[in-house]
């Protein structure tokens, strides 16, 4: 599977508050979230084509934001963190390397 699957082109800058350690985190409960809405969908809905087709768009998310998440947690020794293709900036107490470029 290519690396840059799920980039983006870049559509807009992320604000300076998203480090990649609280854009991890955020992953995390994006996870949560989607594992919850699989739940209800399994739950609820009563047609099974219907059901099929959002378990396997809730999955293939979920493998998106896995993917990512693994990405944001080693990409800060490198100084080139991106989200989905979206730059983010990687604070100096991270890497004090970062900032004399």
């Amino acid at each position: 599977m290519s690396d840059r699957l799920y980039d983006l082109p870049q559509l807009t800058t992320l604000p300076s508050w998203a480090d990649p350690e609280l854009l991890a985190n955020a992953s995390m409960l994006g996870l949560v979230i989607l594992a919850l809405a699989a739940y209800l969908i399994l739950r609820f809905l009563r047609r099974i084509v219907v059901k099929v087709a959002l378990i396997a768009l809730v999955v293939l998310v979920g493998f998106g934001l896995w993917d990512q998440r693994l990405e944001l947690r080693s990409c800060a020794d490198d100084c080139s963190c991106t989200l989905f293709g979206q730059s983010v900036q990687i604070p100096l107490d991270k890497n004090p390397r970062c900032g004399a470029g």
